[in-house]
């Protein structure tokens, strides 16, 4: 990718993390009668980020015609929340504030696999957080991402991305075991905090 293109993006980014820290606030906003967040942040994707991005999308025949506008988690937040029951709720709040476009549930393909989960939407950037003359501009983005994840996902996934692990066949079998036991331990613990969640309100209703 050509270095003028990095320093195009690397000279965007102050513009869009004015976007990120205004959309981090609407969100926060939109959630504060929700009990169980463990943390809301936003972010704008790295320029190294963003040119291996591009450069990879062209190595396999899917170059982007213009990669400014249409790389979509250029601006990206996260919604952290404690139990499974808040993810749908925590969800459609969020789609009735943003507009969202797309709307996706990232999980394994087979039921007897464990791995990546959350849920991720693809919104529209509202007109109430775009900085003056962001409208007229043809190099900025139309769309940002959102994940909401709970705390067992998110605790599976990060330390995912710093190991750079994408499910290579190459690693070795005690390592590919090592790595399904954590995603299944994260995924039973928070099929286990379901249950006792309802057995509490099931107690609770009872005492009522």
């Amino acid at each position: 990718m050509p270095n003028d293109i990095r320093s195009q993006y690397a000279a965007r980014r102050p513009l869009l993390q004015q976007v990120a820290n205004s959309l981090e606030r609407e969100t926060m906003e939109s959630l504060t009668d929700f009990h169980h967040i463990d943390r809301i942040c936003f972010r704008v994707k790295g320029t190294e980020s963003f040119g291996n991005k591009v450069e990879k999308a062209t190595a396999n025949n899917r170059a982007y015609t213009d990669p400014f506008v249409e790389i979509e988690d250029q601006i990206a937040g996260r919604v952290i929340v404690f139990f499974l029951q808040d993810l749908v709720a925590v969800e459609a709040r969020l789609r009735h504030v943003f507009s969202a476009v797309e709307a996706t549930h990232k999980q394994a393909a087979k039921d007897e696999e464990f791995g990546y989960e959350s849920y991720h939407l693809i919104c529209l950037i509202p007109p109430q957080v775009q900085p003056q003359g962001w409208s007229s501009r043809q190099d900025v983005p139309r769309t940002f991402e959102l994940q909401i994840r709970t705390l067992f996902m998110h605790a599976w996934a990060e330390p995912q991305h710093d190991l750079g692990y994408k499910g290579s066949s190459d690693l070795p079998r005690d390592i590919r075991r090592e790595l399904a036991w954590i995603a299944a331990s994260a995924w039973g613990a928070d099929q286990a905090y379901k249950r006792v969640w309802d057995w509490q309100m099931g107690n609770d209703s009872k005492e009522a």
